[in-house]
């Protein structure tokens, strides 16, 4: 349950980041861009920091493909179409279903034992 809300906070971070990059990218004046691209810098290190704890939690090899998959469904589904309006093309939708599918499917190979390994005997 800890490993959803690791990811579900690191797709939330991650679209955060990027919107408020896209808005400095839009941003009039430069104080505008500043304040933008402050606030998607700090809100995509605190993206890195969740996705450090999401690490300690599964092996990279999961970790890394389910937080960029996620990441990138938030981005496209979230930001594009909610917050920017844009439109999609027939093959981006159908490039989203893939890239969904391969979460899903990652997501299912996914170990579902504790680890067995205590901190002192060397494990994470």
């Amino acid at each position: 349950m800890r490993t959803a809300l690791f990811l579900a906070c690191y797709c939330t971070f991650v679209t955060a980041a990027n919107s408020l990059l896209k808005l400095s990218a839009n941003a009039h004046g430069v104080v505008l861009f500043l304040l933008y691209q402050a606030g998607g810098n700090l809100v995509g290190l605190a993206g890195i920091l969740i996705y450090t704890g999401l690490m300690r939690r599964m092996p990279l090899h999961l970790a890394f493909p389910l937080s960029r998959g996620a990441g990138v469904l938030g981005v496209q589904l979230v930001a594009s179409m909610l917050i920017f309006h844009e439109a999609f093309r027939p093959t981006e939708v159908a490039a989203v279903v893939v890239v969904a599918a391969g979460i899903i499917v990652v997501g299912m190979s996914a170990p579902r034992q504790p680890r067995t390994q205590s901190r002192r005997d060397g494990g994470v």
